[in-house]
């Protein structure tokens, strides 16, 4: 076998392997209710799934919690032999029988990261909560500091140490301004001859006009820059990663609506969770009709 060809079949079986473990998992809930377990020497569900399929007692745990939810989601249940228990696990004490259907289809056609930032907007939490474990030394450090300005509280004594680091005008290593830089000169370096192959758009007067979606790069950098190389998404601070169309260019076939999005917000778009009046209006709203421009992406997505 060529490398090409072991590489494929290994993505075969990784795919296999996937649709097998989520099958295993969908038959946990029904195993336990009828305690076949008990039938094959086991003291629990826990000890069966582990003896008989090498299922951890956490993904157990998982799907029987999950199970217990969605009394009133049978379409996201049923999802869970497709996408595995993690993905719907994100839905699970917010699905009912409003939202069952479009839950489903959400959970089958996005990535877990975007799907995780879906669940957070949903349940109006997307705040992102970071932990720091402090060695002997660094509690020490922390303590002089909280001393010498007079806190007592951890997270007030942090946000006054930031406040002054920031006002104090000093480079982050790393920080997003760098990034963006390079992302904007790297845009304005892109030859606007890149070979690419051009689509053939039919104009009204029946002429073939061939059309490109490669996107010369003054287009690029200028919608770039106008969020500073952020995404224009409410709310969200991480750096550009994909261009979106807001008006759909295989029906404009021109690049004049162009911003700037993460792929999590850029996912949102093309899956039917956005209700779009212009980026400042944007809002959640589940259920919003996709085109044909969507259900395209959706498939490249999975494929």
């Amino acid at each position: 076998m060529t490398n090409r060809e072991i590489h494929v079949r290994f993505c075969e079986l990784g795919e296999e392997s996937r649709r097998i473990v989520n099958e295993l998992v969908a038959m946990l809930p029904e195993i336990a209710r009828l305690e076949i377990f008990k039938d094959y020497g086991c003291a629990s569900i826990y000890e069966y799934a582990c003896k008989y399929a090498g299922l951890s007692y956490a993904v157990v745990q998982k799907a029987l919690w999950v199970e217990e939810k969605l009394v009133e989601a049978p379409k996201l249940k049923e999802a869970l032999k497709e996408v595995g228990v993690h993905k719907v696990a994100l839905f699970a004490t917010i699905a009912n029988k409003e939202n069952d259907e479009v839950l489903a289809d959400k959970v089958k056609h996005m990535s877990k990261p975007a799907l995780q930032e879906l669940s957070k907007e949903l349940r109006g939490n997307a705040v992102k909560k970071v932990s720091v474990d402090l060695d002997a030394e660094m509690q020490f450090l922390f303590g002089k500091i909280k001393e010498k300005l007079g806190i007592n509280g951890d997270e007030e004594a942090l946000k006054v140490v930031f406040q002054q680091f920031l006002k104090s005008g000093k480079n982050i290593p790393g920080d997003e301004k760098s990034k963006n830089k390079k992302q904007l000169s790297e845009a304005e370096n892109t030859a606007d001859t890149q070979p690419t192959k051009p689509h053939q758009f039919k104009a009204p007067s029946g002429e073939h006009i061939p059309v490109s979606r490669y996107i010369p790069a003054k287009i690029r950098k200028e919608a770039i820059s106008k969020t500073n190389g952020k995404c224009v998404y409410p709310n969200c601070k991480k750096p550009y990663e994909q261009l979106h169309h807001q008006d759909y260019f295989a029906h404009t076939r021109n690049h004049k609506n162009l911003i700037p999005l993460c792929k999590i917000h850029h996912e949102f778009m093309h899956n039917g969770v956005v209700a779009e009046s212009g980026p400042k209006k944007w809002q959640i709203k589940l259920g919003v009709p996709k085109n044909g421009f969507d259900l395209k992406y959706r498939v490249k997505k999975r494929l």
